[in-house]
């Protein structure tokens, strides 16, 4: 009998890391999963090893040990704001940590499709859904390094002919999520108001924005789907092409509560520069789509906080 293929997960201790671990391990993957430091609740049946990205001697050791078919990086600086906050740490990280990533994975598992999730942040505004093939010019820290990030794989494939596939994520979501993102930021303080019995107000950003978001298990399966079966592209976008204008959203989430919450803008909310219109065409992932209802994913996550004690 053949044995399980194998992957291994860099940035598993992050919010997509345990849906993706749940995602292989349901499909029957032998998974080891690393990060910074070893997970409060480790999923059963998972190899977990810390090594950190910056540091080439770790991430060495940890595909020596893995031994791995596929390779997914999630470490990231993954927050726009957060980006703008930390620009040097957000290169290191995304740019050199996946250098050290792409080099170990390159002399120690060189027959291993490796899988690089970037960011829509990487293209150029577009009003209209944006395609693989369009202009690529990020305004933001972490646009910028994802491109960077994307540009090594074209040379490492080029160079050394590793298999190395490049996401474009759009926004996603779900329960576990930091409230740095707007749908856990909107339901985390909605539920609590609602818990309160007494009306609030709501601190927002811009809402004027519309956006692509799908939820997380959507957008891991997806990811499963891109190792597992090759393809002639290299770049993917990885989101749902739905158009969701951000204030509507708001709305539905206050909809959820039973008391009457009144909203405000937070000027500490607003970005210095902000796209007003982000959404994918997904025609090169269609086929892998699960199309999960963006509103049921919103309710799971305003009861999972609405539910805390």
């Amino acid at each position: 009998m053949m044995g399980k293929k194998s992957v291994l997960i860099f940035g598993a201790g992050g919010f997509v890391g345990p849906y993706l671990i749940r995602e292989f391990l349901e499909n029957g993957y032998s998974v080891a999963a690393s990060d910074t430091r070893l997970p409060v609740a480790p999923v059963p049946g998972v190899q977990y090893g810390v090594a950190d990205l910056l540091q080439a001697a770790d991430v060495e050791r940890t595909v020596r040990d893995a031994k791995p078919e596929f390779v997914v990086n999630l470490a990231a600086i993954s927050s726009v704001g957060q980006s703008w906050k930390i620009p040097q740490k957000t290169i290191e990280v995304n740019v050199v940590g996946t250098l050290h990533l792409i080099d170990a994975a390159h002399a120690l598992a060189p027959s291993a499709r490796v899988l690089l999730v970037g960011s829509s942040e990487e293209y150029a505004k577009k009003k209209t859904p944006l395609r693989e093939e369009d202009p690529i010019a990020a305004n933001n820290p972490y646009g910028i390094s994802k491109i960077a990030q994307e540009n090594f794989a074209s040379l490492y494939r080029e160079k050394y002919g590793m298999q190395i596939i490049c996401t474009r994520s759009f926004n996603h979501t779900g329960v576990g999520q930091t409230a740095q993102f707007v749908i856990p930021d909107f339901c985390m303080q909605a539920a609590a108001i609602d818990k309160s019995g007494k009306p609030g107000v709501i601190s927002v950003g811009n809402l004027s924005a519309v956006r692509d978001i799908s939820d997380v298990r959507d957008i891991v399966h997806v990811y499963r789907m891109l190792l597992e079966n090759p393809s002639a592209n290299v770049v993917f976008n990885v989101g749902s092409g739905i158009a969701y204008k951000i204030e509507d959203l708001l709305h539905y989430i206050l909809s959820l509560a039973s008391v009457p919450i009144r909203v405000e803008i937070d000027p500490e909310k607003l970005r210095p520069i902000d796209n007003p219109y982000h959404v994918c065409d997904n025609t090169r992932i269609r086929e892998f789509w699960k199309g999960t209802d963006l509103h049921d994913t919103i309710r799971g996550i305003f009861n999972h906080y609405r539910n805390e004690t």
